[in-house]
């Protein structure tokens, strides 16, 4: 549905009702599309922080849900689109059309290419309104079939699989995902000079290097202290090993990237020691790529396990990039130290290789959530399991955060 001035207005006064109090107006104007303003409404407060820029623009019309879960974030999309340029590049998933948009600010030439055609539609429709003009075409068809029917190639292509099945259950290998990349992969390589790939973190990163070769980059992206995606992009001839890139957001479009290689790592002794004054653990990006003995390396400060992954040093180091404790104290991993520790038995609580989750640890120690205090449960390079209190330092938080 076309949104005219009318529709755009009704959806700027009801932005701040309930979706469902919005339908329930529809007796009272049968001349208007309750529902299709009510889904509008509805969309608009879900992406308002993860679409800014598309949530400030009136002219956008948004799917339902479920494209609207599957989509990048702006952030996200901008950091891809800052890894590749060139002339032509195709979008075979495309979606509600937030990554092929960010492409097209790197590319003089972006398809847009989905196979529902109610969001394909939809697409063509916001092309005004995105201010993309004749470098952005829509194509309603199957990405993969598409593809095979063109003769030219391409500077790049890009997909972002469907990562859940046909009853929407979230799927854990690369051959469950739609498209099977490890099907097609061969042809996507022929077909242009690079091909991008957004993939769910909770793939394994090793096993998809095995499955997919020609990975030259594999960036690691974490948005609001959570790891949301990994982004692979392969080149049709390279032979090398790929660079591994762990990027933490910081604030607006600027982000804190670390870069290691497996054989980097593999490569690094690395160095151990015991808890001191503060303890670092790194960020969620890196705590997904791995490259624990080289951060340690570069900065300088020992791990405190080899499977522990927290580091320890009695100087701060206010740029690290992660999260940074002072302890203020420690015992052995026992009630009576958590007694001694935490009076009021209230700490957050974090576990980390002592053989039991962060909540097990907490009922075992009988704490409650909450505070500024953190109780946290580790193994020490001696292999004793250590109760530590600790609390945040906070003098940078946007590395930390």
């Amino acid at each position: 549905m076309r949104l005219t001035a009318d529709l755009k207005s009704r959806i700027r006064d009801l932005s701040s009702e309930s979706p469902e109090s919005i339908a329930l107006m529809a007796r009272r104007h049968p001349d208007l599309p309750m529902a299709f303003i009510a889904q509008q409404v509805k969309a608009r407060q879900r992406i308002r922080k993860k679409l800014p820029s598309w949530f400030a623009n009136e002219d956008i019309e948004f799917p339902d849900t479920l494209p609207l879960e599957q989509c990048s974030s702006e952030l996200a999309a901008h950091y891809r689109a800052s890894l590749l340029s060139g002339e032509l590049l195709a979008d075979l998933t495309g979606g509600f059309g937030v990554d092929a948009a960010g492409f097209a600010r790197t590319f003089s030439k972006v398809y847009h290419v989905e196979q529902d055609e109610s969001l394909s539609n939809l697409v063509t429709r916001n092309i005004e309104a995105l201010d993309l003009g004749e470098k952005f075409e829509v194509i309603h068809a199957d990405g993969i079939r598409w593809l095979d029917s063109q003769e030219n190639g391409f500077d790049a292509l890009y997909l972002d699989p469907a990562r859940r099945d046909h009853r929407g259950l979230k799927v854990s290998s690369l051959e469950a995902c739609e498209p099977d990349l490890s099907r097609i992969w061969g042809n996507l390589l022929s077909k242009a000079k690079v091909v991008a790939v957004k993939l769910s973190p909770g793939l394994d990163i090793d096993a998809t290097l095995k499955e997919l070769p020609g990975i030259c980059e594999v960036h690691i992206l974490s948005i609001g202290n959570e790891c949301k995606e990994c982004c692979y992009l392969a080149r049709r001839d390279w032979k090398g090993g790929a660079r591994i890139v762990c990027a933490n957001h910081c604030r607006e479009f600027e982000w804190n990237c670390f870069e290691f290689s497996r054989e980097e790592e593999k490569s690094c002794e690395g160095s151990y020691g015991g808890f001191q004054r503060y303890l670092y653990e790194a960020n969620p990006s890196i705590m997904k790529g791995g490259g624990f003995k080289v951060l340690g390396d570069r900065i300088g400060i020992p791990l405190v396990h080899p499977r522990t992954r927290f580091y320890a040093s009695d100087q701060l180091i206010s740029d690290f990039p992660g999260r940074v404790f002072e302890i203020l104290g420690q015992g052995e991993l026992r009630r009576k130290s958590a007694s001694e520790l935490f009076p009021d038995r209230q700490a957050n609580v974090m576990a980390r290789n002592v053989g039991l989750s962060s909540e097990e640890l907490k009922n075992r120690l009988k704490l409650r959530d909450g505070g500024s205090l953190y109780a946290i449960g580790a193994m020490d390079v001696s292999g004793k399991r250590r109760l530590l209190k600790c609390i945040r330092v906070r003098e940078n938080a946007a590395v930390y955060e």
